[in-house]
């Protein structure tokens, strides 16, 4: 009977061993798992990164090179704005058909264009609103404030192209004479945080980070007035905005 006691507690404590020993083996490999997953996606990443500086750099040198069109890569597109945006067609770069943009616009008229948006059915719809935005307070006397106003605008876009990839420009600054010749808000920093933070709430949306091009007003790149862009901005921009679309 003691035998019998005894082999009984060497069999509990092999079964324990063993039991204690599969344990750890599982979750050693579900960590090697985890591990591996985590390599695998970072290093996805720093490809598509390496990938993507390539691309850019390339496009750089054929644009100097003059042979190179950066509005050849902006896709099936739609152009959303205010007088900025404009300009792409008043200088001869885009056709108006894709310019859904006017002199004094801001984000609020984007609904106007939804019978054009619908016929047009673009797979990029890039945006850039910003100036007239600050310069009348739009959203202030909105819950939700100016970043509400975009939501609103972008969840109207999406429901009549909901296939249709969302790109919110940056907004470049004017020049420190514009603010005081047109009373302009300086606070573009508070603007660009905003529509960054509105990107990121939905799936279909990115933000393009163009504000650099504008070197916080002191760039070559405006016109007298200080806030509406020379001629020769535009392809840069426009580079600008198809490296954002690759990030």
């Amino acid at each position: 009977m003691k035998i019998n006691k005894f082999g009984l507690l060497i069999t509990s404590l092999v079964l324990v061993c063993i039991i204690i020993t599969i344990t750890i083996f599982k979750k050693d490999s579900e960590q090697g798992e985890v591990y591996i997953k985590n390599q695998e996606t970072r290093e996805l990443k720093d490809v598509k990164s390496k990938i993507s500086l390539i691309k850019e750099k390339e496009r750089e040198d054929a644009i100097s090179n003059g042979d190179f069109d950066p509005f050849s890569l902006l896709g099936d597109f739609v152009f959303y704005g205010d007088s900025r945006v404009l300009h792409y067609n008043s200088y001869g770069y885009i056709d108006s058909t894709r310019i859904f943009a006017a002199m004094g616009e801001t984000i609020e008229n984007v609904p106007q264009y939804n019978d054009r948006l619908k016929e047009m059915n673009p797979k990029n719809v890039f945006m850039s609103y910003g100036v007239n935005d600050m310069c009348w307070e739009l959203g202030n006397d909105v819950e939700g404030g100016y970043g509400q106003l975009w939501k609103n605008a972008i969840e109207n876009i999406h429901k009549i192209v909901p296939n249709a990839k969302i790109y919110i420009c940056g907004l470049i600054p004017v020049t420190d004479a514009a603010k005081v010749n047109y009373e302009i808000p300086d606070n573009f920093d508070e603007v660009n945080s905003i529509l960054k933070k509105v990107a990121n709430d939905y799936s279909y949306t990115r933000y393009i980070d163009d504000v650099s091009l504008g070197e916080n007003g002191m760039a070559d790149i405006y016109t007298e007035d200080g806030f509406h862009f020379k001629s020769e901005f535009y392809p840069v921009w426009t580079q600008c905005i198809v490296s954002g679309m690759d990030q």
